[in-house]
């Protein structure tokens, strides 16, 4: 029994045996690529999470900066004599609670957090 190979089948069988080792590599790179795609999910998710809290923050103390800024050109107007001094104290009293009030604000929600 004689067979023999041309050389067109040698390379038809070369070409088939590169398909079938390319299709295994690239089945070993999914699988390794799926965990690594959940994990930049999760980074995702984070990262949205922390970008709210940070804007929420952002306009708390951009309201309470607006509350000082007005309480000192207030003392500033006052000091000038265009408005009553007590009504500047109030102001800046005022200013100072609010600032007081978020910090407790945070230290309570983050002893909440930890409990």
């Amino acid at each position: 029994m004689e067979i023999t190979f041309t050389l067109k089948d040698a390379g038809l069988f070369l070409i088939i045996l590169a398909i079938i080792i390319l299709l295994v590599y690239l089945i070993i790179m999914v699988r390794n690529l799926i965990p690594t795609i959940k994990h930049t999910q999760k980074l995702t998710e984070d990262a949205a999470a922390i970008t709210a809290i940070a804007r929420k923050r952002t306009e708390e103390v951009d309201g309470v900066l607006d509350d000082v800024k007005d309480s000192v050109s207030g003392v500033a107007s006052a000091l000038k004599g265009k408005e009553n001094i007590i009504q500047s104290l109030s102001a800046v009293a005022k200013a100072i609670s609010s600032l007081i009030g978020l910090f407790k604000g945070e230290t309570k929600k983050d002893a909440k957090k930890d409990e």
